[in-house]
């Protein structure tokens, strides 16, 4: 396990709840292509948060480069319709983009 997931994992242990330490630790299990870990993390992170755009963003990704495309696809959605109901615009337009490159 790398040194930074056990340290993530530590202060979760204090801060089981902790939005950031949470989508950290989904980052960290993408990079090392534990998209398994990756995404249960990114789901703990929006269960925490469910306004948190980058961690549905983010899940999305994950869950499509490990072949789920049908939830990859229902994640992208979930994150365009949050950035819709936030206003962004430039987050929407990218999710978009991603759902068109997968065929939606």
């Amino acid at each position: 396990m790398s040194t930074r997931i056990e340290a993530i994992k530590a202060m979760l242990r204090d801060n089981p709840g902790d939005v950031f330490l949470l989508y950290s630790l989904g980052l960290e299990e993408a990079s090392l292509g534990r998209l398994d870990l990756a995404a249960d993390a990114l789901s703990e992170c929006i269960a925490a948060d469910a306004n948190y755009l980058p961690a549905w963003i983010e899940r999305a990704k994950v869950l499509r480069a490990s072949g789920d495309l049908d939830q990859a696809r229902e994640a992208f959605g979930g994150a365009l319709e949050l950035a819709g109901r936030q206003g962004d615009t430039h987050s929407a337009d990218a999710i978009r983009g991603q759902l068109e490159a997968m065929g939606r």
